[in-house]
């Protein structure tokens, strides 16, 4: 008997099988079993599968026809003879230790469960997944759900290993609809006994258009959601009701809002509304208290089943929300109401307008660029009910503030009309490798509110101080700006195009080199390709590279893709990304495809390609 039984249910995903197996095939932990289920796949991902189990008896193939995932992991189970439990999805990967992490905690502790952490693998790499993040911050052993508040986010069956007799004793079964893992999961976490919680990452979740965690506007997913939301509402309700407020709000909040969206965009909504209005009919008004005004708004529309009504507060709050006038409040003059649609004449309570918690101030980053080696941007703020280019009290001041000491630096600021400018000097940085957030402070009519400027423009070119540290003026995965402070390992220099062939130009820092370096690029869910760099004798403690690509190897399957890539064979063995040096990114026409360099997020080298208009 194994000690482990992993369930991986598959149905048409040759593109990414072979990576998901062979992620399980190299386990640390040996000793266990594969039970690949064929859900009726059409495509060549069976001959994946059998591939694998010709080449190791730990691998088995079960066949059935097309039921859906949930079916195929109970029919794997069924299958499954190991003193543990864990299920794969097969477009994701499993890190090489995940399985003898997540069994060996279980063995030492006598858990009934143990949950790990989870990465999401996007375009530009891996990131922390958001759900897992709060959860899993810090390994807990014996731990249970009324103890981590945050296990009730942790709704995914992948990062987790179960003990096969707790599994049993509980009779547990996946529904045979989409949305299934979290009738299973948060059950499975209020009954447990103790529960094991690895910091440690044990899950690589693919980020994939067309998956099903990313059809989220049709109907029928919308309806199977909502579904899981209300079935897995009602057990809290008998189980553990003091769970329950905690995960109202946040269904309220996100999975809800989820069906909103798709009303708003002409879903059918009749199976929808149906599963939609029988949860709300057991939300309780606390819950909603703790939502936005505008998201209560649209709540109470779709519980009415007004539609048309629900379709306009959502273009209400994408086009005009910014215009909506406040009133303070007869009874309290500390309340104040958002003159919303929809306010008067249906019936909705005065509560739902109440936005009094809601005078956050927004400031935003309009713009930012380098002139004369000093950095000029311009923003604006926003403070709800509040016109504050025309409040004759209004006052703004900037600062920035490094993220690990709190270091603060003012910044000089010019008050417009309608924003404001600043510009900072990177003679006036701590010549060290740090972080520094932008704030913003609104002063005006007697209120005082502080915020970072968020934002939505690329990444720049870095500035450069005297001793060689770059400052790299982005925008970070939570929208906000961000100068980084810190002395580069690589950057691209330049890129030139002629000939059927694409040269990539730049450096790599003297220490980083090693034999055999090449630079590996590819594009999201796409196979990577790998070429050899030529690199000139060491001046400075600096190597100058080159780098020919062919122009046809970059043309995408689509009509456009975007090239992210890092030089491989360093001499530490991790990949380096290279920043881009350049203020202005050059862009080429050849052969009938436009290519252009780009910044990723993090100011790193990217090609974006596209079809030449001509060629359409």
């Amino acid at each position: 008997m194994p000690r482990l039984s992993v369930v991986v249910p598959y149905y048409n995903v040759e593109r990414y099988f072979d990576a998901c197996l062979a992620s399980i095939q190299g386990q640390t932990l040996g000793d266990l079993e594969v039970i690949c289920v064929d859900d009726g796949s059409m495509d060549a991902s069976a001959v994946i599968a059998k591939d694998y189990a010709s080449r190791d008896p730990r691998f088995r193939v079960v066949v059935q026809e097309n039921q859906g995932l949930g079916p195929a992991r109970n029919t794997g189970v069924t299958h499954a003879s190991g003193h543990y439990l864990a299920f794969a999805d097969s477009d994701d990967i499993v890190p090489p230790r995940a399985y003898e992490l997540l069994v060996g905690s279980l063995e030492r502790s006598g858990s009934d469960i143990a949950s790990g952490n989870v990465q999401r693998l996007t375009s530009e790499g891996l990131v922390q997944s958001w759900a897992h993040r709060n959860a899993f911050r810090k390994t807990q052993v014996g731990t249970h759900i009324t103890r981590n508040v945050h296990l009730l986010f942790d709704r995914s069956v992948w990062n987790k290993v179960f003990r096969r007799s707790f599994w049993d004793e509980l009779g547990m079964e996946f529904p045979a609809r989409l949305y299934e893992d979290m009738p299973v999961t948060v059950p499975a976490h209020v009954r447990a006994r103790a529960v094991d919680v690895l910091s440690e990452v044990v899950y690589i979740w693919r980020l994939r258009e067309g998956s099903i965690t990313e059809r989220r506007f049709r109907a029928e997913n919308v309806t199977d959601l909502v579904i899981s939301v209300a079935e897995t509402a009602r057990f809290l309700e008998e189980h553990a009701p003091g769970l329950r407020r905690v995960y109202e709000r946040d269904t309220l909040h996100n999975d809800l809002r989820v069906a909103v969206e798709a009303l708003a965009a002409g879903v059918e909504p009749d199976l929808l509304l149906d599963a939609a209005c029988s949860y709300l009919d057991t939300v309780k008004r606390r819950s909603y208290l703790e939502l936005p005004a505008i998201r209560r708004l649209q709540l109470q529309l779709m519980h009415r089943r007004l539609v048309t009504e629900l379709a306009e507060a959502v273009r209400f709050e994408r086009e005009s929300m910014d215009e909506a006038r406040l009133r303070r409040g007869l009874l309290s003059r500390r309340k104040w109401y958002a003159e919303y649609p929809f306010r008067r004449g249906y019936g909705i309570p005065r509560w739902v307008f109440d936005v009094s918690r809601e005078l956050t101030m927004v400031g935003r980053l309009e713009g930012w660029e380098w002139r004369a080696g000093r950095l000029h941007g311009e923003g604006g703020v926003r403070l709800p009910g509040v016109m504050v280019g025309a409040a004759p009290s209004c006052a703004i001041s900037l600062w920035l503030r490094e993220r690990a000491s709190g270091t603060v630096l003012e910044l000089p600021v010019e008050r417009y009309d309608l924003g404001f400018g600043f510009v900072c000097d990177p003679g006036t940085l701590p010549v060290r490798a740090s972080k520094w957030e932008v704030w913003v402070r609104l002063t005006v009519d007697g209120i005082v509110r502080e915020a970072r400027l968020r934002g939505n423009t690329p990444a720049l070119g870095p500035g450069e101080t005297d001793d060689g540290m770059w400052i790299q003026p982005l925008v970070d995965d939570k929208g906000f700006a961000v100068l980084t402070v810190k002395r580069p390992r690589a950057a691209v220099t330049g890129c030139e195009a002629s000939e059927g062939r694409l040269r990539i130009l730049g450096w790599h820092a003297e220490q980083e080199s090693a034999a055999g370096v090449t630079l590996v690029m590819g594009v999201l869910d796409g196979p990577e390709r790998s070429y050899p760099v030529t690199t000139a004798p060491a001046r400075e403690d600096r190597r100058e590279f080159a780098v020919d690509v062919p122009v046809e190897d970059l043309r995408p399957e689509e009509e456009t893709a975007v090239w992210n890539m890092y030089l491989s064979g360093m001499a530490d063995g991790r990949p380096l990304r290279m920043p881009v040096a350049l203020h202005e990114l050059p862009e080429w026409e050849l052969d009938g495809w436009e290519m252009q360099m780009a910044r990723t997020s993090r100011g790193n080298m990217a090609l974006r390609v596209q079809r030449s208009e001509d060629d359409h």
